[in-house]
This record gives structure tokens, sequence and C-alpha cells, in this order.
């Protein structure tokens, strides 16, 4: 009985870190896509900006 509770705690640590992996991998995904979005405007900022000065 000891051995099965010792491998359950084994088990839950092992879940736990394996859940605050995936968190951060998450967070920093989550970044990416952030900075992926301001680049995205950017760039329509200045296809805008092109476009309306050769419409000049």
């Amino acid at each position: 009985m000891y051995l099965g509770v010792f491998d359950m705690k084994q088990r839950l640590e092992q879940i736990r870190k394996i859940l605050r992996e995936k968190q951060h991998v998450k967070r920093l995904i989550e970044e990416d896509i952030r900075e992926l979005e301001k680049d995205v405007q950017e760039l329509e900022a200045l296809m805008n900006r092109y476009a309306n000065s050769a419409q000049r």
C-alpha cells in the first residue's frame, strides 16, 4: 500500500511539472501571436501609406 501511495505522489509531481511546462509554452506562444499580430498591423499600415502615396 505504501508503494502505491508513493507512486501516486510521484505521478502527481510529474503531472504538475508537465502542466507548468505546458503553461509556460502556452505563454510563449501567446506572446508570439501578439507580436505577429502587431507586425501584421504595421505591415498593413505601411501598405496603406504606399497605396495612398501612389494614388497622389
